[in-house]
């Protein structure tokens, strides 16, 4: 997921993830500003064969909400 948002350490941006009782990983994620006013979030499902997949998914979702605007924000600063 960091790979696809293209983040880092010093990039506001959290992950969790875990396995459920339904045998699959569970993967829940935000960007936020700086400041905490802004946040976007996703969470996606998937087997626990292919994690990548699953965070290029969250990542994809997170970038539709407008997590790009916020990390570039975060970059100029």
């Amino acid at each position: 997921m960091l790979a696809e948002l293209h983040g880092g350490c010093s990039v506001p941006v959290g992950a969790w993830g875990r396995f459920g009782s339904d045998g699959l990983l569970h993967l829940s994620a935000a960007v936020t500003s700086l400041d905490g006013v802004q946040q976007v979030t996703a969470a996606g499902v998937g087997p626990t064969d292919d994690p990548e997949k699953l965070g290029a998914c969250v990542a994809a979702d997170l970038l539709a909400q407008g997590a790009s605007d916020i990390l570039e924000s975060i970059r100029k600063a």
